[in-house]
């Protein structure tokens, strides 16, 4: 079985996504995605993100949270995705990927979501509805 491990990058109410170079052969309907690597069954998946955000040239800081699931595209690959908080610095992914884009938590149906578990939508649209809960302007004490 294929092993993927992926970072689901937010910074405040926007997430990553990363354009392909070229056709993935495990989810050939994918073109913009979250940052990702495949992985043999002895690579650690968390040494495996942390290792591809390194070389994206930011800072972040990474959480407990990760979702292990089988995309509904390819039932065969075995998804680990981890829940990643953005801190600052431009990402530089041209040694995996084409570009990338920071899109509204919201407008990710917008892309494909076929690599998305229903546990991940979730987690996106509660975290949706904190940031706009959210004061814009904090006050002051």
């Amino acid at each position: 079985m294929a092993r993927r491990v992926s970072a689901l990058v937010i910074k405040d109410d926007y997430v990553l996504l990363v354009k392909l170079k070229e056709q993935d052969k495990l989810m050939p309907r994918a073109t913009w995605v979250f940052p990702f690597v495949d992985i043999d069954q002895d690579t650690s998946p968390r040494m495996a993100i942390s290792d591809l955000l390194s070389k994206f040239k930011i800072d972040y800081s990474m959480g407990e949270k990760v979702f292990k699931y089988s995309p509904s595209e390819n039932p065969k690959l075995n998804y680990f995705l981890y829940i990643i908080e953005y801190e600052s610095g431009d990402p530089d992914v041209t040694s995996a990927f084409q570009t990338y884009k920071w899109v509204k938590i919201t407008d990710i149906t917008a892309y494909s979501t076929s690599f998305m578990d229903g546990n991940v939508s979730k987690y996106l649209n509660e975290r949706s509805e904190r940031t706009e809960k959210q004061p814009l302007i904090k006050p002051l004490n």
